[in-house]
């Protein structure tokens, strides 16, 4: 593959957490444009996400039509809408338990289910591993980074059900010669919990493995009579008789035509969030927006299912929140703030979600490095906009440091027993340091002998202030200690030995949203006047209540866990109805 300014290095494929990278690089954000329009409110929540605020131009009408408008009729006991980690999961169980099962996706083909970790907990892979974790320790941890604005209720439903989700998913792979293998070494005396829940997808390279996933569901869910799938065919609204949701109307784009779906049963929306829509993202979210320097994900996601319950009178979480990775590198005449035309124009750095030394322009250390992803974000989303990136530094010596670091989940970048199933033996020589060389070479990344130089490489306006960040790092290491901001000693690094590095302009990029439509403990929308709406069911990235500001990704493959589980849970209740 020819190279481009992402530099898509074998890591950056094998990796299901760099979908961001990957898409970018294969054109799925070269033909987006900037965002239409723009808050300038640069105040920052609790989590760096924005306020909401009242602005629903986004929100539009649903659109007028009607049976007459039709060229046919379906009808089925349950159609799932979107071919993803949810709808796969949800497809697939409704099928199995005897329901007449429709699968219907915008797009030519399945997104697949998320390779790079499935979170869950209390699974076989777990047991025989020995792993244990506490469901109410794990579950009231993800309730406290929601500040308590989530719904313990579906988090419950994640904690009691996601273990026999994946097993179930783990046996199906099996069968078509995949494994699905349990990250279990995890480091000890962290700050912020590390929980063992991650199970990711092998199977080749990340560029193949999620559409061969999709190909094994799509073959299992149509293996049972009367089943089907439908690619090409987006919903276009609901339909809503004597107060409850009967069926949607969808439009086959290949002939052109609506067509009715009734589902006797349930409709199953599950459509992967708004990350692509522009305006919405720019409304919900732009105080974490104007600290992006690309987005990721699926640009089929673009808030179909949350518009159309919306319309039904569905109400959408308060608290905005996106799953944010701190690892797009940008050059010093880039600016943040308009991810959507960034185009392949940028650097995927996994590496940057190491814990080493970050510092804003003007030198000053801001944050404990060891935190979540997307805590530096809220962090710099205190400063102006147009100045909320930060460079992240480190000497020669990095390879024993991130050695030392022990990061899991998709940061990982050592091979252990135990780790991460995508760490590779001798990654650190043969993808990582290459890749390295060569962001240095685009000017994503500065190397210099001193950090004097360093610091006019990278444009830092305060230089006496920049080195004493950098001798105050040298003592906490020293030291073993760090009094300002209590990052755990083995996280610490030194700054001594030359060559010395410097990202240009670190920011961040986001590859789903998490604010979803409000639900009960059962997947249900709740509608404007406080009921249930009848049904319909909610999961995935549509579904809200399971994060508030912030993705605690402490917990490897939680939201992708929660999506299958999700999937899983409604169509086993919905067999019983």
């Amino acid at each position: 593959m020819e190279k481009t300014h992402a530099s898509l290095s074998r890591r950056t494929f094998l990796t299901g957490a760099v979908t961001a990278g990957a898409v970018a690089a294969m054109g799925g954000l070269a033909g987006c444009s900037s965002p239409k329009s723009k808050s300038s409110d640069t105040s920052a929540s609790k989590s760096g996400s924005g306020s909401t605020g009242s602005d629903q131009s986004w929100l539009g009408s649903a659109p007028q039509i009607s049976d007459a408008d039709c060229s046919e009729v379906l009808s089925v006991d349950v159609v799932v809408v979107g071919a993803g980690t949810g709808g796969y999961f949800a497809a697939g169980t409704s099928a199995e338990n005897g329901m007449k099962t429709l699968l219907i996706e915008k797009s030519g083909a399945g997104d697949g289910i998320r390779s790079s970790a499935l979170g869950a907990i209390n699974s076989k892979a777990q047991q025989a591993q020995g792993v244990k974790i506490d469901k109410t320790s794990i579950v009231n941890d993800i309730d406290r980074y929601g500040d308590g604005h989530v719904n313990v209720p579906l988090i419950n439903q994640w904690a009691n059900n996601s273990g026999e989700a994946i097993d179930w998913y783990t046996d199906i792979l099996a069968k078509n010669g995949i494994d699905v293998q349990l990250e279990w070494n995890m480091p000890e005396g962290t700050f912020y919990t590390d929980w063992p829940t991650g199970h990711g997808t092998n199977g080749g390279s990340y560029t193949d493995r999620e559409p061969k996933v999709a190909k094994i569901m799509d073959a299992y869910i149509t293996s049972f009579p009367g089943c089907e799938e439908r690619f090409h065919t987006p919903m276009q609204k609901l339909i809503v008789e004597d107060g409850k949701v009967v069926g949607l109307y969808a439009k086959d784009e290949d002939k052109g035509s609506y067509i009715r779906i009734n589902a006797s049963k349930g409709v199953i929306v599950a459509t992967g969030g708004y990350a692509f829509n522009e305006d919405m993202y720019a409304a919900r979210q732009s105080t974490r927006m104007s600290g992006l320097g690309t987005f990721g994900g699926f640009p089929t996601c673009t808030g179909d299912g949350i518009k159309a319950l919306m319309w039904i009178g569905a109400q959408i979480d308060d608290v905005p929140t996106s799953l944010s990775f701190n690892r797009c590198l940008l050059r010093s005449d880039q600016q943040l703030g308009d991810p959507f035309s960034t185009g392949d124009d940028f650097g995927y750095f996994f590496y940057s979600s190491q814990p080493f030394l970050r510092v804003d322009n003007e030198g000053n250390r801001f944050h404990n490095e060891s935190a979540p992803y997307d805590y530096v974000l809220s962090a710099s989303s205190r400063r102006p906009e147009g100045d909320r990136f930060w460079h992240q530094i480190w000497d020669a010596n990095w390879k024993d440091d991130v050695t030392r670091f022990h990061t899991v989940g998709c940061s990982t970048l050592v091979y252990r027993e135990g780790a991460d199933h995508d760490a590779i033996p001798g990654g650190l020589d043969s993808y990582v340091e290459p890749e390295m060389e060569e962001f240095v070479e685009a000017g994503f990344i500065q190397k210099a002998n001193t950090l004097d130089e360093l610091a006019d490489k990278m444009g830092i306006t305060d230089k006496k202030n920049f080195l004493a960040t950098c001798e105050t790092q040298n003592k906490n290491y020293d030291a073993q200690s760090d009094p300002e901001f209590g990052k755990e000693a083995f996280r610490l690094s030194a700054l001594k030995t030359p060559p010395f590095y410097g990202t240009t302009r670190s920011s961040g990029l986001t590859l789903c949203t998490l604010d979803g439509i409000k639900t009960n403990a059962t997947y249900q929308p709740y509608g404007d006047d406080g009921s249930v709406i009848d049904g319909v069911y909610v999961i995935g990235n549509d579904c809200g209540g399971f994060y508030a500001g912030t993705y605690p990704n402490t917990a490897a493959g939680l939201n992708a866990g929660r999506c299958a589980t999700g999937g899983r849970q409604v169509a086993k209740m919905l067999a019983t109805k």
